[in-house]
């Protein structure tokens, strides 16, 4: 297979796995939390759109709406009612509780829809292009596109609007923004719902291409990957930590074999963790002791 080949098959993996490494970074660097829940988080959008379809008969347009503005109330929910309280309780408890999120979410989804896959409609029309013998399908085109944009979008949000300013000063220091007038209470509260609207994106992207069962939050392994392989604190390494991702599975998957493809992402994960902690962006800190 030509490396071109393997780059356009790797990158549409990637960038899905940064969109989920970009959330999880972004919701610990916000509220020191590590969401363990977040990939049942998008399987339930993504149940959310075959609800509003198979049971109301909602055209896709307004099923992708519903699953939205549901999965932004629901983050929002987590937050108030879960997290909020126990936020200064130490962080196994915060573990416990958002493993307790993810597990409550999966199980619920296999007892109301059942575990076998449901089909999830595509965004596009299936197509291939061939450009120049390689071979890119219009659903990796489309979901690399929608990737960028709202990436691109999410980093412009955080530099120029005052309220993603804000933000990034509450997530640097709490109390400090807490000072000069900033209210961290919404602005954490802010951090869960737009984490939680990127659910259903990823969702709406994922859910054509892999399986959709109640075991598809299994993806967001490879989002920790991706956020330890680039820093777990930066939010461009998530994106390159994910799309690297994405083209090392690509590659030993071809090379060695399919079935090795997790084996090696795991692989990078542990050798990252043991030789290089802080990652590819990561900053190594220092506590007193």
């Amino acid at each position: 297979m030509d490396i071109l080949q393997l780059i356009a098959n790797g990158i549409p993996a990637g960038v899905m796995y940064s969109l989920v490494a970009l959330c999880i970074v972004l919701i610990h660097n916000g509220t020191n939390v590590v969401h363990f829940g977040y990939g049942d988080q998008i399987t339930f959008a993504a149940y959310l759109v075959v609800i509003a379809q198979t049971l109301f008969g909602a055209p896709l347009w307004l099923a992708i709406a519903s699953s939205v503005v549901i999965s932004a109330l629901f983050g929002l929910f987590i937050y108030l009612a879960i997290l909020a309280p126990i936020r200064k309780t130490p962080l196994l408890v915060q573990v416990i509780a958002t493993l307790a999120i993810g597990t409550a979410l999966r199980e619920g989804m296999r007892a109301f829809m059942g575990p076998d896959p449901w089909p999830f409609p595509a965004l596009v029309a299936p197509r291939i292009f061939n450009l120049s013998g390689v071979f890119i399908t219009s659903a990796n085109v489309a979901a690399v596109a929608i990737a960028v944009i709202i990436t691109v979008a999410l980093f412009v949000f955080f530099k120029v609007s005052k309220y993603g300013q804000a933000i990034i000063a509450a997530c640097e220091n709490a109390k400090g923004a807490s000072i000069v007038g900033i209210s961290v209470t919404k602005v954490f509260a802010s951090i869960w719902i737009v984490a939680s609207v990127l659910a259903a994106v990823s969702a709406i992207l994922m859910a054509p291409v892999v399986t959709l069962s109640p075991d598809m939050g299994l993806i967001a392994i490879k989002g920790f990957c991706a956020a330890v392989l680039g820093g777990f604190t930066s939010l461009p390494g998530a994106i390159v930590g994910g799309i690297l991702l994405g083209l090392i599975e690509t590659t030993a998957g071809y090379y060695i074999s399919t079935a090795a493809k997790d084996v090696v992402a795991y692989g990078v994960l542990i050798a990252v963790v043991i030789f290089m902690p802080q990652g590819l962006f990561g900053k190594a800190q220092l506590k007193k002791v």
